[in-house]
């Protein structure tokens, strides 16, 4: 009996504990603090020279990180079987992180 109690316990604190780790995600009702157009061109210029090599695939708000940001997914010129995706992350400040692809 007290394994039984023991474990519901367990599960209940690892719900709890795993549940503060999620994020809201982005209220929509509200516009971004950022505009679209000026956190591609932070993503683009992250880029750098690769802009002849990759092309925007998709764009769209998250809140997986520490602050809402703007995601952008790039995808190589090359026809498969030589596809590459590059992600980048623009922080409605400004920051531009390039994510390793762990979606």
């Amino acid at each position: 009996m007290k394994t039984r109690y023991l474990l519901l316990c367990f599960l209940a604190l690892s719900t709890a504990v795993f549940a503060t780790h999620l994020k809201p995600p982005y209220d929509k009702s509200k516009p971004p603090t950022l505009p679209l157009p000026t956190a591609y061109q932070l993503a683009v210029g992250a880029l750098g020279s690769a802009t002849n090599q990759f092309h925007c695939v998709g764009a769209s708000l998250t809140t997986d990180f520490y602050a809402p940001a703007w995601s952008f997914t790039f995808c190589n010129t090359n026809p498969p079987p030589t596809t590459k995706v590059r992600y980048f992350v623009v922080v409605f400040d400004g920051k531009v992180m390039e994510d390793g692809g762990f979606r």
